[in-house]
């Protein structure tokens, strides 16, 4: 089993001048860096309007406007200092400013074929589709004032970090923690805060139905926009990125159809759930081991997925807080079981590569158990910290 994020990769060597002391000049790739500009958009696409539609359930809101303006915020601060934090040089805890405003960035990346700026292209997608799983759930009850300040604030000091610490070189990637596709990083980050905003924002309306053919689109949109995500998080157009995509599939699939099984034999099953938010939690589910796992895996984890995500709607509509923490129930909870289950399903029984030397089913479930943890946490406190500041300035809640 890889070891790391990004799979390392063997880069194009064009042998030149330098082939004969040895040295071959190592090129980026143009094939694989015309892949990741493709998975990019396509997660941009679909994150804007798919997660908009799915978990948008008041028309007369202002949810497009609030989705838009949060992005739009995302993108800029990502520009300013967020990407230095999450991947620039630094610490074991937080990136320098040495790439602030997308500075320095080298025409290779260490251990790819693509560029830095390629790189940075691809991790904004993401870092878009992590405020859009949460703005998406909450903007209906959230004021877009109030909205502007706080995703400025958390995409700084809750997302740059998480990434950092897994994706960037930080403490939980030399503790083992691995995560291919965005499970913890963005699902189980994404669907804390959502979680924790709810409980802030107090009692909802209930579980708010949408119109069904938009939901559906929306499902369809994220579907798409997130195997694409999955897909680039291997850095070429190769095996992994088909191994990953595969397996997105597969889990997407024996989610909904479980979810569609649970609501049929739950026909008044509480809370916000739907073979639809069955589908999402298992691409969520699959996300973390993407590529790590075979089809047995991951239809595994789709099923379980699926089966988290119906007992965090009825945990949601215990807590009365309506359609809010929607997001939650899907990424959230089937970011959390994918992210420590998938290590059982490196196995080859299940199809799965197995482990490397020296690594172990009890010692990665330890690992990812201890990261999943981290990130809750750290979302849950830090997130509520700067909703509550930004709320002293502008509040929070919509009137109703």
């Amino acid at each position: 089993m890889k070891s790391i994020y990004r799979p390392a990769l063997t880069a194009l060597s064009v042998f030149g001048a330098t082939a004969a002391q040895g040295q071959p000049i190592i090129v980026a790739d143009s094939g694989d860096s015309a892949w990741v500009l493709a998975a990019s958009a396509i997660a941009l696409f679909a994150a804007l309007p798919g997660l908009a539609l799915f978990h948008g359930r008041d028309r007369e809101s202002d949810h497009g406007t609030a989705m838009f303006v949060s992005v739009a915020i995302a993108s800029l601060m990502f520009a300013i200092i967020g990407y230095s934090l999450a991947f620039g040089e630094g610490s074991s805890i937080i990136g320098g400013s040495g790439n602030a405003m997308l500075g320095n960035m080298a025409e290779l990346r260490a251990d790819a074929t693509i560029s830095d700026t390629v790189y940075a292209l691809f991790e904004l997608s993401i870092a878009v589709f992590a405020v859009g799983i949460m703005v998406s759930s909450i903007a209906n009850r959230a004021r877009i004032g109030w909205l502007t300040g706080f995703i400025a604030i958390w995409s700084l000091i809750v997302y740059a970090p998480i990434a950092h610490w897994i994706w960037g070189g930080g403490w939980l990637a030399e503790l083992g923690v691995l995560d291919f596709g965005g499970g913890m990083v963005v699902q189980v980050a994404a669907g804390t805060a959502t979680l924790v905003i709810a409980l802030l924002l107090g009692p909802g309306q209930g579980n708010v139905a949408g119109d069904g053919r938009l939901t559906l689109a929306g499902l369809w949109l994220v579907w798409i926009g997130w195997s694409g995500v999955i897909g680039g998080a291997a850095l070429s157009g190769g095996n992994d990125a088909a191994t990953a995509m595969l397996n997105a599939q597969f889990a997407a699939s024996a989610a909904l159809l479980t979810g569609f099984a649970i609501a049929r034999w739950r026909r008044n099953t509480s809370g916000d759930y739907s073979f639809g938010t069955a589908a999402i939690a298992g691409l969520a589910a699959i996300s973390t081991g993407a590529a790590f796992v075979g089809p047995g895996g991951a239809i595994a984890l789709g099923v379980l997925g699926a089966i988290a995500a119906w007992a965090g709607s009825i945990f949601i509509t215990r807590l009365n807080v309506g359609s809010t923490a929607s997001a939650f129930v899907s990424s959230g909870c089937g970011g959390i079981v994918g992210a420590i289950a998938f290590p059982v399903f490196v196995s080859p029984t299940f199809g799965g590569p197995g482990f490397d030397e020296g690594v172990g089913l009890l010692t990665q479930t330890l690992a990812q158990g201890v990261g999943v943890l981290v990130v809750i946490l750290w979302s849950a406190v830090v997130t509520a910290i700067a909703a509550l500041m930004v709320s002293m300035i502008a509040p929070m809640r919509v009137r109703v």
